[in-house]
Formats: C-alpha cells, structure tokens, sequence
C-alpha cells in the first residue's frame, strides 16, 4: 500500500509542478505582451470640487477647534485629551479628499499633527514644562495658518 501511496504523491507533485510552470508561462507572456506599462494620470480637480473640498475642509476645522478650544479650557483634562484627539482625526479624515489642494492638505495635518504632540505632552509626567509650553506653542502656529486659509480671524 505504501509504494502506491507514494507513486500517487509523486504523481500530484509533478502534476502540481507542470501546473505551476504553465502559469508562469502564460503570466509572463501575457505581461511582456502588452508592451509598456498603462501610465497612470492624476485626476484633476474642478474649481467646483476643489471650492466644495476646500470649503469642507474649513467646516471641519471650525468644529474641531471649537471643540478643542471649549474643552481645553474646562476643567477635565480628560475631555481635553478627547477633544484633541478627536479634532485630529476629524482633520485627518477630511484633508484626505483628493480634492483639497496640496498646501490646505499640509496645514490640516500638520496642526491634527500638533494636536496630538500636546495630547500626548499632556498626559504624561516624563515631559516638562517647557516641553509641554512649546507643543501648546505649536498648536497655535499650525491652528494660526488654518485660520488663514479658512479665512478666519
């Protein structure tokens, strides 16, 4: 019984083994056949849809920093934390439409970036005041320049 089981192992191995060098045959000629490689292009953008991104991108933004700004200045340094992270993940979210114009993009996540540095600098004892002060100081820098582009004073 061995000799028949091992004679069908074999078999399957060397049915398996042609199997897989057709396939690669065929996947090779079939890739070398199409020529050069489809180039892909960027989609662009309308003004309509880059305003509309834009514009949701500063509704986002209005709400998050109003969030932040209320719970940051209570007296819960949990809702604090909360506020913060969840303002950056808002922005996150939003600044990842395609449509949002690259410099607005930047600005979005570079302050959901500032938001989470003081999260984290303010939750924890292994970092100083001054460490503390100069995230604090970032999250106005990287809020200042999104309230330029959303055009807020």
């Amino acid at each position: 019984m061995w000799p028949a089981i091992a004679v069908g192992a074999v078999a399957l191995a060397l049915v398996a083994t042609v199997m897989a060098v057709v396939a690669l045959a065929v996947a090779t000629t079939r890739s070398s056949s199409s020529g050069s490689a489809p180039t892909a292009t960027a989609p662009t953008y309308g003004a309509t849809e880059v305003s509309s991104a834009r514009q949701k991108l500063c509704d986002t933004y209005a709400l998050a920093s109003r969030a932040v700004a209320v719970d940051t200045n209570g007296n819960d340094p949990a809702l604090a934390r909360i506020a913060l992270t969840n303002a950056a993940a808002m922005l996150d979210s939003t600044a990842a439409d395609p449509a949002v114009a690259n410099k607005h993009r930047d600005a979005a996540r570079a302050l959901a970036t500032a938001y989470r540095t003081l999260t984290v600098k303010s939750s924890s004892d292994a970092f100083g005041e001054p460490e503390y002060r100069a995230a604090l100081n970032d999250v106005g820098v990287e809020d200042a320049a999104m309230k330029k582009i959303c055009g807020v004073s």
